[in-house]
């Protein structure tokens, strides 16, 4: 699908080139006595996500205390054998899009309830690369859309503060996780081949998009998003998380897709 023009005067055949790169991932969270659960994680995903067999599976493979052993000194119990709510290793960057499932940098627990409300906003972001993929095919670029992904856990745990202590396994998992989620454009190479492009997709600059060609059209938000940053839809935004956003992301555009979203657990009654 990706096409560039390599040597000074054709167009290269369509190659998967640009699918995810700047990929980043903190480090592990403190959660009372462990380290546990991803901090955050981005990555710069592209149009050629869309192509056939582009996407992965990547699914979560990585255990240990207190997902699936007791913690010493921890929890008497672990999430594994929690219920309800169940829980679910959730990925911070998808899987599919090639966000890693064999290390905690990259998951959090998520309750069964919360991973689908992710899963909505992936479902978006999955719409405007399709969008992206159809604007690559239309016609000879000189640049890619894209976009730059970024997820944060809470400071705070799941846990009721008067609960959050050592012993408690809620006191383990995020309060909510935080999505924002920027467009962006990486002008393509000239006079490289698709291989050459691939290896150095890292190094070209990403830019902010304050518009988008006319060429383009956006999805529409799903519903459940729509006139709210939070699901489930009764939960108040805002919260601490565990850091900033990258140092390279950048600042959102009045564009209509740059945004944010929080998707908040529920502590089973």
């Amino acid at each position: 699908m990706s096409r560039i023009v390599y040597d000074r005067k054709r167009w290269s055949p369509n190659t998967p080139i640009f699918l995810n790169i700047r990929a980043g991932a903190g480090a592990l969270a403190r959660r009372q006595i462990a380290d546990f659960g991803a901090s955050w994680a981005a990555a710069v995903l592209g149009p050629d996500l869309k192509m056939p067999d582009a996407q992965q599976t990547n699914y979560p493979s990585v255990g240990g205390a207190p997902w699936d052993r007791v913690l010493a000194g921890g929890p008497p119990d672990t999430f594994v054998g929690d219920r309800p709510p169940g829980w679910i290793r959730g990925h911070l960057v998808n899987g599919r899009w090639h966000g890693r499932g064999d290390t905690w940098r990259n998951l959090v627990p998520l309750t069964t309830i919360a991973n689908p409300n992710h899963a909505t906003v992936e479902q978006y972001i999955d719409n405007y690369l399709d969008a992206c993929r159809r604007y690559e095919e239309q016609a000879q670029r000189d640049h890619w859309y894209g976009v730059y992904y970024c997820v944060r856990a809470s400071k705070n745990p799941l846990s009721d503060p008067s609960e959050t202590d050592d012993a408690h396994l809620y006191a383990y998992a995020p309060e909510f996780i935080r999505i924002d989620w920027r467009a962006v454009r990486i002008d393509k190479p000239v006079d490289r081949t698709p291989l050459q492009a691939l290896k150095n997709m890292d190094s070209y600059p990403i830019q902010p998009v304050a518009s988008f060609s006319s060429d383009l059209r956006l999805p529409a938000l799903p519903t459940p998003m729509y006139d709210r940053h939070v699901l489930p839809a009764d939960n108040a935004t805002g919260g601490e998380l565990l850091t900033d956003l990258p140092a390279d992301f950048p600042t959102a555009q009045d564009n209509e897709f740059d945004d944010w979203f929080e998707i908040h657990q529920v502590v089973p009654d």
